[in-house]
């Protein structure tokens, strides 16, 4: 009788994500959402812990909350549990001091862009 006082209790006072997180720290492990979601409903009183619309309220509930992280094959646990991502370092590559061959015996288009941009600058003379 006592416990079953302190689930209703644990119902009135928190939210449903604070009674997930409630749920996760008094098993200590990740669990499956299904068995979470499943006990926090029944923590809440529910008749059928199973119900569908339910279920999917707080499975939304916990990909939206961020204190919650999928850690793989339906199991769920609080986000400071999973292991850091390993920051991935990118090999940096200098340029300095070194010299690059570059070929332009075609004459390029250089030609091309020196007329243009005489062009322009007499017409920016004459306004």
């Amino acid at each position: 009788m006592a416990e079953l006082m302190e689930h209703q209790d644990f119902g009135r006072r928190f939210s449903e994500a604070e009674q997930i997180v409630q749920v996760l720290r008094e098993k200590g492990e990740a669990l499956h959402f299904r068995d979470l979601i499943a006990e926090v409903l029944k923590r809440k009183g529910y008749e059928n812990p199973t119900d569908i619309k339910a279920m999917a309220r707080l499975y939304t509930q916990m990909n939206l909350d961020m204190r919650f992280v999928y850690l793989g094959d339906g199991l769920w646990g609080l986000r400071n549990w999973a292991p850091a991502t390993a920051v991935r370092k990118i090999p940096t590559i200098s340029l300095l001091n070194k010299s690059v061959d570059y070929d332009d015996s075609d004459g390029g288009d250089d030609d091309e862009y020196g007329e243009k941009d005489s062009y322009y600058s007499r017409n920016r003379e004459e306004d």
